[in-house]
């Protein structure tokens, strides 16, 4: 009986977990059809703050051969001349730290003639994810922080120093501490400089070093409801007359000191789209995203202006990647990208409650109650009859084996010493009502081993 039993537990247990795969695997491909997995601005959302709109009608255009890009950029190497990169929606405080390593096939694909493009998410949503960046990046990114917390301590230290001396000593020496603290500033700094260095020389420069420009706020600024009037500037690939401008809602701006930018759209006199030769190809930066959003093609599309981006190029590549979406080796790094680490080891933690509670009760056992035996009182230990009654009934015992069973537990309850003639004489009562047991019903054994039993 208590094989059977768990060989049911544990078939249970078995379709019970088959199930919620099933039902987990369901959510998941519906929240990724819907795209709300994605971040802001990613080709795969179809809400209004995704490009998944942008991507189906660029690939519905028979001029254009569209796809995504879900591997590593400095590993990326389907880029060629007749190619547009588009990085849509790049965090902007993140945007500092990106790099140009000396062997980037990004920047290479576009000194041979490709197209680059980075449009900026000016943090007017929430974001939902950043770019990752290796453990050995993530070390020299903390200890960079380091070094300028220590350095923050030590010009501090030293300007408190100046302080104390100042109230202590004469205005000839006063001078002479301050020019010692600002010793320390000038070598704090030089410090941080040569780290920089080196960084470069391990990661490559930062992209707007080497691309020569800057990404700068406004102080203070009061947002227009339609956003910013746009103006025409100047573009080395269409016409100034072919240009047509989008709504501007980021408040940031571009600055350069190279003559290679062209300030293609500007606000308020300052550039927020840029654009540059590169080698053979070109470099297009953008302070805002919202013109590519799908809410902006459904209420205020300039395709013009888009057709514009992309370029006279053929292939064009959204990259996913900036969004944290990589080709995946298996669930495990699913699970890691989209920190579902807590409902996965919720799901491993019911299992194994359910698998306990098929096994054993989480109580403490008794075997008293398991077996049904009574105390001495004649009532179930630690039940009321009802209830012991219920919990025998519980054990899913076969009809015709029902009778058996109370016979044998009352033998164990009372510990009672049959006859023989007796005990062969309830062996033969139950055999029959086991063979026949419709013309040899429970009721009518019942009643015939108790005739039996009442025999002295």
């Amino acid at each position: 009986m208590n094989s059977r039993r768990r060989a049911i537990s544990w078939a249970a247990l078995i379709t019970l977990g088959m199930v919620l795969l099933v039902v987990f695997m369901e959510v998941m491909e519906r929240r990724f059809v819907e795209g709300d997995v994605y971040p802001y601005y990613a080709s795969f959302r179809s809400d209004p703050l995704g490009t998944s709109a942008l991507y189906e009608t660029l690939s519905g255009l028979p001029q254009y051969e569209v796809s995504r890009n879900v591997t590593n950029l400095n590993s990326l190497s389907t880029l060629d001349a007749n190619s547009t990169l588009l990085l849509l929606g790049y965090p902007r405080d993140d945007l500092s730290e990106l790099r140009a390593p000396e062997n980037s096939p990004v920047m290479e694909a576009v000194k041979e003639g490709a197209r680059l493009v980075l449009t900026i998410n000016p943090e007017l949503v929430p974001e939902k994810f950043r770019p990752l960046k290796s453990e050995e990046e993530e070390d020299w990114l903390e200890r960079r922080r380091q070094l300028r917390e220590e350095r923050l301590r030590g010009e501090e230290g030293s300007r408190r120093e100046a302080l104390n001396d100042n109230r202590e000593s004469s205005d000839e020496e006063t001078g002479e501490t301050a020019e010692g603290a600002e010793d320390k500033s000038d070598s704090g700094e030089d410090e941080e400089d040569a780290f920089e260095v080196r960084m470069a020389s391990m990661f490559g420069p930062r992209l707007t070093e080497y691309l020569d420009f800057e990404v700068n706020g406004l102080e203070e600024f009061e947002r227009p409801e339609g956003g910013w009037e746009t103006k025409k500037g100047k573009s080395f690939t269409a016409k100034r007359s072919d240009l047509v401008m989008p709504s501007w809602y980021s408040q940031y701006r571009l600055e350069t000191k190279s003559a290679a930018w062209y300030p293609v759209v500007k606000v308020e006199g300052k550039p927020v789209v840029m654009e540059r030769r590169w080698g053979r190809g070109s470099v297009v930066i953008a302070t805002d995203s919202f013109f590519v959003s799908n809410e902006a093609l459904h209420r205020e599309a300039v395709p013009e202006f888009l057709i514009w981006m992309v370029g006279d190029k053929k292939n064009v590549v959204f990259d996913e990647t900036i969004h944290g979406t990589l080709e995946s080796g298996g669930t495990m790094k699913l699970i890691r990208h989209y920190r579902l680490h807590g409902l996965f080891l919720g799901m491993v933690v019911f299992v194994a409650l359910w698998a306990w509670r098929s096994g054993s009760t989480l109580a403490p056992g008794n075997s008293a109650i398991e077996h049904g035996f009574v105390s001495s009182r004649e009532s179930v230990g630690g039940q009321e009859t009802g209830k012991g009654l219920i919990h025998l009934l519980k054990k899913s015992i076969p009809r015709n084996k029902l009778l058996d069973h109370c016979f044998e537990i009352w033998r164990l309850s009372y510990q009672r010493d049959l006859r023989q003639v007796q005990e062969k004489e309830v062996s033969k009562i139950l055999e029959r009502h086991q063979s026949n047991p419709k013309h040899f019903g429970a009721a009518e054994a019942f009643r015939e081993i108790t005739d039996a039993l009442r025999k002295r």
